[in-house]
């Protein structure tokens, strides 16, 4: 089945822009399971692992920013990342233990701390046991044209567990070819999808896919209920 649907970006983030894209349940599923269950960075390179996300609030630090523009866009990437997770996010004030932190620097500084070739970069900490990303952090190059806008929303976006690239979806922020310096429709039902309570902490993918089913078609069906109802 497939679903098509226009200013969904208005929708949910309540903005004034409109983007339509194409949805099919199928490669939406198949998007997530390359997103959410490999890790691009493991041990041997992309290795699979379990469904992790944040479970607790998020005290979060910003530094560096370099300009007001980065700033505003940061904002927005955090605004709507609220908005689909529901979390608990918070700025740090004075005192206040940082678990979330974004770091902006100029080019020729991240280039002594980044392997060559990459622009930008995110970690993460978290329990084996329970699965809960615990830390995170990003390093944004603050003076690039070219990536810094690019880098904000990808690297914030997928410190909250979507941890791996995939070209399932060629309008993406996590379709290696993008260049997009915002989130897509389906960029944020990946991200409303992992954050639905269904999608426990430490599911495998095998386990996870009768009810990832039922989670994404539970949001389209939503969107498409709200789409209706505005027409």
């Amino acid at each position: 089945m497939k679903w098509f649907f226009i200013l969904m970006t208005m929708l949910w983030t309540g903005t004034a822009q409109a983007e339509q894209q194409t949805v099919n349940l199928d490669n939406l599923i198949k998007h997530f399971n390359a997103v959410v269950f490999i890790h691009e960075e493991g041990k041997q390179g992309r290795e699979p692992k379990p469904l992790v996300k944040w479970q607790g609030p998020i005290v979060f630090a910003v530094t560096n920013s370099g300009s007001k523009e980065n700033l505003k866009q940061l904002g927005s990437v955090l605004t709507k990342i609220k908005k689909m997770t529901k979390l608990d996010m918070r700025q740090a004030k004075k005192g206040d233990k940082v678990n979330l932190h974004i770091s902006f620097h100029p080019r020729a500084e991240l280039a002594k701390k980044l392997k060559k070739g990459i622009n930008c970069q995110g970690t993460m900490k978290g329990s084996s046991k329970t699965h809960a990303i615990t830390f995170a952090q990003a390093l944004i190059p603050s003076d690039r044209e070219d990536k810094t806008m690019h880098c904000i929303v990808e690297e914030t976006v997928q410190l909250f567990g979507l941890t791996n690239d995939s070209n399932i979806i060629e309008n993406s922020i996590f379709n290696e070819q993008s260049d997009r310096t915002s989130m897509s429709v389906s960029d944020l039902i990946l991200l409303k999808a992992l954050y639905d309570p269904r999608m426990r902490p430490g599911l495998k993918v095998e386990e996870a896919q009768p009810i990832l089913r039922d989670v994404m078609r539970d949001i389209l069906e939503g969107i498409s209920k709200k789409k209706s109802q505005r027409e």
